[in-house]
Parts: C-alpha cells; structure tokens; sequence
C-alpha cells in the first residue's frame, strides 16, 4: 500500500529533538567524553584544594544541565525548523510503500528503494518511526499516517524483523 504524507515544520523540528536527544545520550561523543573528563578532573582539583566551595560545584553542575538541555530543547528545534524553510524538497509530498525488499521512499523528484538490508538502524516515539540508512541521515515516518488508512505496526514489525531491534 502507497501512502502519501507531508512533512510539517513542527514534525521536522521534533524529529530533529528526538534525534538529537537519543543520539546525544545514546552514542556520546569522545568530545562529550573529553569535556566531561576535563570536568571532572577540574572539579576534584577544586574540591581537594579548595573543600570550602563544595556549593559552587553544585552550581556549576546546574548550570551545564541547564545548557545540555538549551542545546538539546530550544536550539535543536530552532535549527531545524530554520532547514525546513531552506530545504524545499522536504515540503512536498512524500509516498512510503512497504516492499518485500525494503521501502521505498518517494517525491516529487525522486524516488529511493532503500533495502532492508541497507538500513543502519531505526527508532520511534509517539509521533514517528525514523529510519536511519546512515548515522545522521534519517526518513521520518510520521504515525498520523495510519489516519490514512496506513497499518503503522507493520512497519515497526518489518524492521524489527529485517534491520534488528529498535536502538
């Protein structure tokens, strides 16, 4: 069955907060690693020499949660938001339909047969079901399409078979 869909402003800039949320806690960067061994090294410095300013580590702790969650809440959302009224192609229609191959992705000025066997791997939440041929590049499937009449476990049911389990 061939479905079509649009991708909204909102959509991509939610896919693109999921994305980043779940790839930012589940695949950490050996920069994140480095920062946050730069941090801690700091602060037992501190904390050795200086055990009077405990409540400054607190602080200072605080405050990287507060930026992690900038980053991650507000700038990620911003941006992608910002590339979805750069990017055109991603406002037209798309058409999904599942083969026994693969899926096939379609527009208006292409088409991509992406393999089962091609696929990274994919996620989903209460809105989409992302699918990764590549670390970074995705296909987002929003769940509003079963409206359409498009049977949404079965999807999730072909990837879990043929790309591995949800990561």
């Amino acid at each position: 069955m061939k479905i079509s869909y649009r991708i909204t402003e909102d959509d991509y800039a939610n896919a693109a907060r999921f994305h980043a949320w779940r790839h930012f806690i589940a695949r950490p960067s050996t920069l994140q690693f480095a920062y946050g061994g730069i941090l801690v090294a700091l602060l037992g410095i501190c904390m050795w020499t200086l055990p009077a300013i405990g409540p400054v580590f607190v602080v200072g702790g605080a405050m990287l949660a507060i930026m992690i969650a900038f980053a991650l809440l507000v700038r990620t959302p911003r941006r992608a938001r910002r590339h979805y009224r750069q990017y055109k192609g991603i406002q037209e229609p798309i058409w999904v339909e599942l083969t026994n191959a693969g899926i096939k992705f379609s527009a208006p000025d292409g088409e991509a047969n992406v393999p089962w066997s091609k696929l990274l791997l994919w996620r989903q939440n209460g809105q989409f079901v992302i699918i990764y041929p590549m670390p970074i590049l995705y296909h987002i499937e929003p769940k509003s399409i079963a409206q359409e009449g498009f049977y949404i476990p079965l999807p999730v049911q072909r990837l879990a078979e043929h790309v591995g389990p949800e990561r």
